[in-house]
């Protein structure tokens, strides 16, 4: 293997990546959107080929949402997807301020949660926080109005 970390990625590798851990691909304009507006992004390639990814949304307050840490199955097991989280925990923490206390944020996909326990992540509900909770829309085309 030779693979390296960088901080750029195009939606058209992120939706690969999707598609490679059973997630539904997005729109081309969605994915690369979603890339576009990553505060901080981490890229794993093995001889130029995207295998694993990774990207925090920071508000600079005290916000971090950890999102899509994926890598690609024949990938995982080999301490890429810990070596990602925890770089980007590390760039995240490097842009707070002094004293500033953060709280990561995520939502686990169905299955991985130990993955995320090893990383220092607590399970939800605790005695401290509820569950954690989503949902999905699509945004509808818009016609002309009567």
């Amino acid at each position: 293997m030779d693979l390296n970390s960088t901080e750029q990625m195009t939606g058209q590798e992120y939706n690969e990546l999707r598609v490679s851990v059973g997630w539904n691909p997005l729109t081309d304009g969605q994915a690369e959107r979603g890339i576009q507006h990553t505060t901080f992004l981490t890229a794993v390639r093995d001889s130029g080929r995207i295998v694993a990814m990774g990207r925090i949304l920071f508000d600079f307050g005290y916000t971090a949402y950890l999102g899509d840490v994926l890598v690609r199955p024949e990938y995982q097991g080999q301490g890429i997807g810990s070596q990602v989280v925890e770089g980007l925990i590390e760039r995240t923490m490097a842009a707070a301020q002094e004293g500033d206390r953060i709280i990561f944020i995520l939502g686990a996909a169905k299955e991985k949660e130990a993955f995320y326990e090893k990383l220092g992540f607590r399970r939800r509900p605790n005695e401290w926080s509820g569950a954690g909770m989503s949902m999905w829309r699509t945004k509808q085309p818009s016609g002309p109005r009567d």
